[in-house]
């Protein structure tokens, strides 16, 4: 008699589990082979059975068909594995082959199985310490980007747009019970991130660091980075500059995946996270996606391959810096004296939301920020607005307090991109509440021809920029009445500067920056004077400067965090209108010659990597002239870079060049 234990166990493979573990051609011919009494039961034991199936013997236990050896010697799973399990899933006959079949009495009918019971088990933390650091950390990116969670009673089906079919939980079946039609390299990692999505489906929260988790700083530098690593990871770049942007083919992908989860770069979190973007872009690039984006493309792999260049080359204290960090690391600030300059409330696109609020150094100027956040599916009851007013920061008030408060901060954590943490140690001693910032004071700017350089000190340029936007406080000499682009979807709010130019501090019109925008139309009238704090993040070669707080004749205004008050729908409508219908007065001003330059140069390479290698002499005219241009513009040593982009070297080096020269350039949207 068949164990009824194995028998309820197997009964999770069903014909769509089975399906993914081979086709479904072989399930049917599995199924038939059933049918037509090729299978039978040799002999049977607690947990485990012999099945012959169409002559060749069969040895199942709990794990399935993925483990069970058979005599055909397959190294896939054949259809005589999935037969087996088919006929013992389904109760199998008895040893006996010249007798009836001995069957079981039917089990009494059992309430519906409940799904969330099969990831229930499933503890996050053994299952981090079964992925392996490196899968690990990919599956905390991935498990955000799961499309659909589609429970059953025996399994759960997770889909991604990277895997073809759904991964599939199956119940008591364990980590290594996960099927799928990931690739071995990258099934760890995929695996992981859908017993993750799964958990968050059911409500528990996602095991990912709170976003401003604090991680234990240490003096001791990696080991240095496998010689035989960096060439191949140099030489799968090299093929992407070649084909990722022109045909994308599917084995270069799951390379780079297969290369970012490998246990050699667990020493390597930057560059292997690097890898996985890369290797999400060349999939939008396969599948013609609108999302796929050739400048960001470029400068992924561009970035990536230099990266690779300082990492070979690079002395220990150099490299321990370019390896970057699973975490962010914090050091014990020193004693500061802060003053507050507003808060922003965001969300991300996979679900990721919080508040930060930032502060300047009263004597420097110098920027610091801290942040309230739940990573996606982290704390569903978690309210960033919430958070902000009612929370208790730093051993004082609420974040909406001391972003609006002048105190001095001992015992905080500081890290390198001086963003501050909360340790228990930390206190904030306010000494004014409800303070605007010094309009005198050291960080203000009043000329738009310093916002580049403010955001270039706080971000860095190439491989050593960070991701982080970089905060200033500007004080304009005038404003003009704010309008709406339809073309650009965005809020335009003119001002000037003591020099006489104009910059567009933009807004999108989106949630929760909606609210912004109502609230800037709101407060701000031609007549208004005072100072606004402003985000400035890089988009291709501009600077979009965003404001976040206005300090006017009024109390200070979060944009993003303002409570409109109640009034009818019509009025809430009529502020979009107003605006879209406004006298608009003001253009982009156009390029200088050098930008111009640039960014034809940067369109060239984004053009050899598209047509390919065998088209991309067809471009050698119009590389040199560039190059030429370039040359006359004083920019020789990028001409030479771009005379040299005839093979994938060539090119990734002439892309980095010209991505850091359109950073050093990159200015704010003046208008005219």
């Amino acid at each position: 008699m068949i164990d009824p234990a194995l028998s309820a166990s197997l009964a999770a493979f069903d014909d769509a589990a089975l399906a993914t573990l081979a086709n479904p051609g072989l399930v049917r011919r599995a199924l038939r082979d059933v049918e037509e009494g090729k299978v039978r039961l040799v002999s049977a034991a607690p947990g485990k059975a012999e099945v012959e199936a169409d002559g060749h013997l069969v040895t199942l236990d709990a794990r399935g068909a993925k483990a069970a050896p058979c005599a055909c010697k397959s190294v896939a799973v054949c259809r005589h594995r999935l037969a087996a399990v088919v006929f013992l899933r389904e109760g199998g006959a008895s040893a006996d082959s010249d007798s009836p079949a001995d069957t079981a009495a039917p089990p009494p009918p059992e309430a519906p199985a409940d799904p969330a019971e099969i990831v229930a088990l499933l503890d996050p933390a053994k299952l981090a310490k079964w992925a392996g650091k490196a899968a690990w950390r990919a599956a905390l990116e991935l498990a955000p980007a799961a499309q659909a969670v589609e429970p059953a009673a025996q399994s759960i089906a997770v889909h991604f747009a990277a895997l073809e079919g759904p991964v599939l939980i199956l119940r008591g079946q364990g980590f290594d019970g996960i099927v799928s039609k990931a690739s071995k390299s990258s099934a760890k990692a995929y695996h992981a991130a859908a017993v993750l999505a799964a958990r968050a489906h059911f409500g528990a929260a996602l095991p990912i660091a709170d976003l401003e988790a604090e991680g234990v700083a240490t003096d001791t530098a990696p080991p240095p980075a496998d010689p035989a690593f960096l060439a191949r990871i140099g030489g799968a770049l090299e093929e992407v500059a070649m084909l990722g942007m022109n045909l994308a083919p599917l084995p270069l992908e799951e390379s780079l995946f297969e290369l970012s989860v490998s246990s050699r770069a667990d020493a390597l979190p930057r560059l292997a996270a690097l890898l996985r973007a890369i290797a999400a872009q060349m999939r939008l690039r396969r599948g013609r996606a609108l999302d796929f984006d050739p400048d960001r493309m470029l400068e992924l792999v561009a970035t990536a391959f230099a990266l690779v260049r300082a990492l070979e080359r690079s002395d220990p204290e150099r490299r321990a810096a370019l390896a970057g960090k699973a975490r962010r690391t914090f050091a014990e600030a020193p004693p500061l004296d802060l003053v507050g300059c507003g808060a922003e409330r965001w969300t991300t696109p996979t679900g990721a939301r919080g508040v930060t609020a930032w502060f300047m150094d009263r004597a420097s100027g110098a920027w610091y920020s801290t942040t309230l956040a739940r990573g996606p599916g982290q704390d569903p009851a978690f309210s960033p607005r919430e958070a902000w007013q009612h929370q208790p920061y730093w051993t004082a008030e609420s974040l909406a307090t001391l972003s609006h408060a002048a105190f001095t901060l001992t015992g905080a954590g500081l890290s390198g991109d001086r963003r501050l943490s909360a340790p228990a140690g930390a206190r904030a001693a306010i000494r004014v509440r409800d303070v605007r910032p010094d309009p005198n004071g050291p960080g203000v700017v009043r000329e738009w021809s310093k916002l580049h350089a403010g955001w270039l000190a706080q971000i860095g340029l190439g491989i050593d920029a960070g991701e982080e936007a970089a905060a200033a406080l500007i004080a304009p000499e005038a404003i003009a009445p704010a309008f709406f682009d339809d073309l650009a979807q965005q809020l335009v709010w003119p001002v000037r500067d003591a020099s006489g130019r104009w910059l567009a501090l933009t807004l999108d019109h989106e949630e929760p920056v909606s609210t912004a925008i109502e609230a800037l139309e709101a407060k701000v009238r031609a007549g208004w004077q005072g100072m606004v704090l402003v985000r400035l993040s890089r988009e291709g070669d501009r600077l979009a400067v965003r404001p976040i707080t206005l300090f006017g004749g009024d109390d200070p205004i979060d944009l993003t965090l303002w409570q409109r008050p109640w009034r009818e729908p019509a009025a809430v409508r009529s502020w979009l209108e107003r605006l879209r219908f406004s006298t608009r007065n003001f253009s982009v001003r156009p390029r200088s010659g050098t930008d111009t330059a640039l960014a034809k140069a940067w369109r060239h390479c984004i053009d050899l990597a598209e047509v390919g290698p065998s088209l991309a002499r067809t471009l050698d005219k119009e590389r040199a002239e560039h190059a030429e241009r370039l040359d006359r513009l004083g920019l020789a040593r990028l001409a030479d870079l771009l005379r040299a982009a005839e093979g994938s070297t060539g090119l990734l080096a002439a892309a980095y060049g010209l991505m850091l020269a359109r950073q050093q350039r990159c200015g704010p949207t003046l208008l005219v």
